[in-house]
């Protein structure tokens, strides 16, 4: 007999998506499925489109709950689940056909295996591809832990929860952190301190549709990279304390992070901001980081070296290039 295998889809207001996201999973050719649709709290025809499925294939479960953000409806599927194997999927988002059988040929293939994952790649909602997958050698890697995080740190790995398989004894141990974002990278490195090593199969598994609207594209919110900037100080403290051979990797990290923040904050949002004031003071004390650090692209270090010494001029610069590029940009 197969193990069930458990897909958690957290949804909210997306009737214009659910559907094919709900279709992609039952189809899928591994059969052996429980989806849980946990709606939180839409309020439009989302619940009833999950009933409806629910209906109509017994291998629905829908469970319906007060708004608290996708993280919070995540756990409840995590407690709710009962397969071996649980799965994410956003409902914006869509599964390739066989994503969960190829996920469980590595599971039946490696013993040692805890966490499996693919690769993604990037849509935008007509469909057209905006990235490509970050590997497709089509094969089986494994990397340990340090490994890993080591990928993670260089932005060449993927913390998202949706491209990955985990064992539901080992999930349920955890719990995604309610009322913040970028929660997928903060609870997974919490994880790799838990487990030997991850298996990637270097083939392309989800869809990432690129959507105005969304938690981190498209539109400013301060939750997501003050939480940002968090979890890169966490990632870093991480470091100092088990893998000291990845500083200069997590310094790295740390100065992306803050280069992303301060393009992306509104210069009327780094007014009387602790965060923001924190991340300029940073930058101006990382000046010899900035100048040496071997994984900064040659564009990065231009710009960090810039915002570390007129930080609110360049900014105000960036925002007028991004004006004449004729993006939208929030003052």
């Amino acid at each position: 007999m197969s193990s069930l295998v458990s897909v958690i889809v957290p949804v909210y207001n997306s009737t214009a998506y659910l559907k094919r996201c709900v279709d992609a999973i039952l189809t899928q050719t591994y059969k052996d499925l429980e989806v849980v649709l946990v709606d939180d709290g839409s309020t439009d025809d989302s619940l009833s489109i999950c009933r409806e499925y629910e209906k109509n294939d017994s291998r629905v479960k829908v469970f319906h709950k007060e708004n608290g953000g996708s993280s919070s409806a995540r756990n409840v599927g995590i407690k709710e689940a009962t397969g071996e194997y649980i799965c994410f999927c956003d409902s914006d988002d869509y599964y390739e056909p066989d994503i969960v059988e190829n996920l469980m040929k590595v599971f039946n293939e490696k013993d040692d295996c805890i966490v499996a994952q693919c690769m993604a790649v990037c849509r935008y909602e007509d469909g057209t591809l905006e990235s490509g997958p970050l590997k497709n050698s089509g094969e089986i890697v494994r990397e340990t832990n340090e490994e890993y995080f080591r990928e993670l740190l260089l932005h060449l790995g993927d913390s998202s929860f949706c491209t990955k398989m985990i064992k539901a004894d080992f999930m349920k141990k955890f719990a995604f952190n309610e009322g913040r974002l970028n929660e997928d990278f903060e609870l997974l490195v919490y994880m790799l301190q838990e487990f030997d090593c991850i298996y990637t199969y270097e083939i392309t598994g989800y869809n990432i549709i690129l959507r105005f609207g969304s938690n981190t594209r498209n539109v400013y919110k301060n939750l997501f990279y003050d939480c940002m900037i968090e979890n890169s100080d966490m990632a870093a403290a991480l470091v100092d304390e088990k893998y000291p051979a990845l500083k200069e990797e997590a310094r790295k990290f740390q100065l992306y992070q803050r280069l992303d923040y301060t393009l992306h904050t509104p210069l009327s949002k780094m007014k009387n901001n602790p965060v923001a004031d924190k991340v300029l003071k940073e930058l101006k004390l990382w000046r010899k980081d900035i100048k040496t650090n071997q994984y900064l692209a040659p564009k990065d270090r231009r710009n960090l070296k810039i915002l570390s010494r007129i930080p609110r001029i360049s900014k105000w610069v960036h925002n007028k290039i991004m004006f004449l590029k004729g993006k939208p940009v929030e003052k």
